[in-house]
């Protein structure tokens, strides 16, 4: 589904001398570049693996899509190494001598990404795989915060945001009735839509956790995994620059779009990895998660660039989730 949408942004392209440029920002001159690759996966910004002389090997991220979140990405991820599987940071800078980007220098993760191998997954891969995803999970949502909102360059939250039913349905509202969303399915969906998520929403509020540390983008192109005498393991968490301050269910509703949410048994699986490892779920957690995915849905739908298979996309995942209700 990922595969057959449009791009955020141009691909950029990096020469091996302009990836030295960048390196030397920060590494001694000298620093030799001999291979520069894009890599697969994202949508919006533009990243790298850089291999050099020495065989040193890193991941440049060049912030195309929104400058003004690239130090927070950056800082983000600072603030979780050691606890969940990530890139390490290494250099992070506004000024970039190629282009008007900020970039940031990582280390590169060995990994497949978790979208590729979906289609190979046996019955025996499943329980592993589920507990790992399940279980990283948990380490992310054990950053908590004391309100619901998006972070500033300081993971500060200077406009605090409303969560639960009403927060939902108010979302909805904006996108459908004040934004393109509304224009693109037409009056009768709509409104459809809309009586839907009034009439369910209440279901949100029985969650009473704590704001925590939601990744937004958690999914097959931002999951690298790793084979080894277990199964799949969950190498990196890589792309943090939508990440905000919400609850569980965003994730859980991002991981659990197809196709992997219709891998036979993953679900109980994630659930079993995230409880093993200190998570908290409550009994309707499925749907909680299904309702909550509706806000990036609706969102897609207000972008300006949206391109005809995400709206087409949209709509037909909006129309399943409410299908499929019961």
């Amino acid at each position: 589904m990922r595969d057959r949408w449009n791009r955020d942004t141009e691909t950029m392209l990096l020469t091996n001398e302009q990836a030295e440029t960048m390196l030397q920002s920060y590494y001694v001159a000298g620093y030799k570049v001999v291979k520069v690759e894009p890599t697969k996966g994202g949508l919006a910004n533009s990243s790298f693996l850089v291999q050099t002389e020495s065989g040193n090997q890193l991941h440049l991220r060049i912030c195309v899509r929104d400058p003004s979140a690239a130090e927070k990405e950056y800082r983000l991820i600072q603030l979780i190494q050691g606890n969940v599987p990530t890139p390490r940071p290494i250099h992070f800078s506004t000024v970039n001598p190629i282009s008007d980007h900020p970039f940031m220098i990582l280390s590169w993760v060995e990994g497949t990404r978790l979208e590729t191998i979906v289609g190979e997954l046996r019955p025996c891969d499943v329980d592993h795989l589920g507990e790992s995803l399940g279980g990283t999970l948990a380490l992310i949502h054990r950053f908590q915060f004391d309100q619901f909102g998006f972070f500033n360059d300081h993971l500060e939250i200077p406009s605090p945001m409303q969560m639960g039913g009403k927060g939902l349905l108010r979302y909805a509202e904006e996108c459908l009735l004040e934004n393109l969303a509304g224009e693109r399915l037409g009056e009768p969906l709509t409104e459809k839509i809309l009586k839907f998520i009034e009439a369910e929403c209440g279901l949100l509020d029985e969650w009473r956790g704590k704001p925590c540390l939601t990744h937004s983008d958690f999914n097959g192109s931002n999951i690298l995994v790793k084979k080894g005498n277990a199964g799949w393991d969950v190498a990196a968490v890589i792309d943090w620059e939508f990440a905000f301050s919400g609850t569980p269910f965003f994730d859980f509703g991002n991981l659990l779009r197809a196709p992997l949410g219709e891998v036979p048994g993953i679900d109980a699986a994630i659930e079993r990895g995230y409880k093993g490892a200190g998570g908290e779920l409550p009994p309707q957690w499925r749907k909680m998660s299904r309702l909550t995915d509706l806000t990036a849905w609706l969102e897609f739908l207000t972008r300006r660039n949206a391109g005809i298979n995400l709206i087409y996309d949209c709509k037909t995942q909006i129309c399943k989730t409410m299908g499929e209700w019961v």
